[in-house]
């Protein structure tokens, strides 16, 4: 195949792919039809809201700005910090690409079960002190640390630091 062939298979993949994904051609249901089929149904947890720092790292992360953080009533997490919003997963702009999950910093610096998965978090109940997370060592390259902290919606570091600084005080 020629070049002039390749660009022009190129070129009409993308244009229908395109089309397909911002118009939604090539749906077997409709919107309409697909909430009125899930009506009453259940979907599976996405979020431990208990055990989310609130920080808006999953938000940031995500390719296609599927997930939404809902303010809740704030939630003293350390002295310093409180949780203000948990993230909601909107499924219909969701690809499953898991990293919502993968940059939490409750799994990527704390090495938690992380609070978020969009497929689903499972059914157990996890206790994590959050209070005691935040004073755990973080023990990943700096190089990867700098990364997570350019997404989160937070300072983490700096919540950490003045973590350890106040309880080195009592």
């Amino acid at each position: 195949m020629t070049l002039k062939g390749l660009t022009k298979v190129f070129i009409s993949g993308f244009y229908e792919n395109l089309e397909r994904i911002i118009l939604g051609n090539d749906r077997y249901t409709s919107k309409e039809m697909t909430a009125e089929i899930l009506k009453g149904i259940e979907l599976p947890s996405s979020v431990f809201s208990e055990i989310c720092i609130g920080c808006g790292g999953c938000k940031n992360a995500c390719p296609t700005n599927a997930i939404e953080m809902i303010p809740v009533e704030p939630v003293k997490i350390t002295e310093t910090y409180s949780k203000e919003a948990i993230p909601k997963i909107d499924y219909d702009k969701c690809i499953y690409c898991l990293y919502c999950h993968d940059f939490c910093p409750v799994f990527a610096l704390f090495n938690e079960v992380s609070p978020i998965h969009p497929r689903h978090v499972g059914e157990d109940i996890i206790q994590v002190d959050l209070s005691k997370l935040l004073e755990k060592p973080i023990e990943i390259p700096e190089e990867q640390l700098s990364k997570i902290a350019k997404i989160l919606s937070i300072n983490i570091s700096g919540i950490v630091k003045r973590e350890k600084k106040a309880n080195s005080k009592v």
